[in-house]
């Protein structure tokens, strides 16, 4: 179990006032500084502690570190929890250390060690098991090897004019009022890994949700086309919305994606609310409870219905039959 997960366990639950503070995740949320409306947020989540625990990595001005964390819990009187979360907490401190080691101490030393040359280079041969590949993005070698995660995977065709729409795209969503950071290749990935080992692991493992830019040219595109399907199989029935589909130009929609909802830039008209309407659906449980868009009549036939449902059924590609499509001589996407 990782440690946001462990946290989880003991914050999620309703919590007891203790002091000036409630002892959950709310009360460690208001310690951090989190607003009013970002905690709300943190409600309306299926796991709101691991919500919170990842917004607060993305806001460096509320000092995210493990020192502070530790702090915060003994705020709310939670020194049960740092018990509990110790060996755990320790372990990870251990890889991070591991993983920006720098060497130092060099006779030869002629700079600072906080600058990169030579010998002072930091060390990232040690790889976390949940992160075999490494550094695959320009953010990764910024932080060092610390793993970022990111609010979409931009699947786009580079080659046409959906490439202006993505940086437009960009530009808007990533800066004020929204906040958001998208992962988006041929910019933010690093050269020479495979490009579709790559673009799977970003989408399966450090990204809440793929957006499909749509146009006559994503149609062309080969690996374009092979990241939604390998996105589309990790959210069977759609129910997640880990798929979004964006046309930014008319064209036919893909038939796996016929079922679902999308936002369309092509009308002029529509265009200033669907900036917003693209930061909610961002912004929703990735898996919400079934308790708050289904009856108990409902639940209780799906219950009795399970038994039948089989796995092939929820998956009908799995993703470990698909094969990775040959990489073209001369790159292109």
């Amino acid at each position: 179990m990782s440690v946001r997960s462990k946290l989880g366990t003991y914050l999620d639950p309703e919590g007891l006032l203790m002091g000036d503070y409630l002892n959950n995740y709310q009360g460690l949320a208001q310690v951090i500084h989190f607003t009013s409306e970002d905690i709300k947020k943190f409600q309306s989540q299926n796991k709101p502690t691991q919500e919170m625990l990842y917004q607060w990595g993305t806001r460096p001005a509320l000092s995210p570190t493990v020192d502070n964390l530790i702090k915060h819990l003994q705020t709310i009187g939670r020194f049960d929890v740092i018990t509990e979360c110790a060996n755990l907490i320790k372990k990870d401190v251990d890889r991070y250390k591991q993983c920006h080691k720098d060497i130092t101490g060099s006779k030869d030393m002629i700079q600072d060690p906080s600058v990169s040359q030579g010998p002072n280079r930091p060390s990232c041969d040690y790889i976390p098991e949940s992160n075999k590949l490494g550094l695959v993005t320009i953010d990764d070698v910024k932080e060092k090897g610390d793993t970022l995660y990111y609010d979409a995977f931009v699947i786009y065709n580079p080659v046409g004019k959906d490439l202006e729409f993505v940086k437009e795209l960009s530009g808007k969503m990533e800066a004020p009022p929204y906040n958001l950071k998208f992962c988006i290749p041929w910019r933010d990935d690093l050269p020479g890994p495979s490009r579709y080992e790559v673009s799977a692991h970003m989408i399966a493992t450090r990204c809440r949700r793929t957006l499909v830019i749509l146009s006559p040219d994503f149609l062309k595109s080969a690996a374009a086309d092979f990241q939604l399907k390998f996105a589309h199989c990790l959210s069977p029935g759609a129910r997640s919305k880990k798929v979004v589909p964006v046309f930014s130009a008319p064209c036919k929609m893909p038939d796996i994606l016929r079922a679902l909802s999308f936002v369309d830039f092509t009308n002029p008209g529509l265009r200033d609310w669907n900036w917003p309407r693209l930061n909610a659906v961002l912004q929703c449980p990735l898996n919400p409870d079934p308790r708050d868009y289904m009856s108990e009549a409902e639940l209780e036939e799906l219950k009795l219905n399970a038994g039948v449902i089989t796995t092939r059924m929820w998956y009908s590609t799995g993703v470990l039959t698909m094969n990775f499509p040959e990489e073209s001589e001369d790159n292109t996407p």
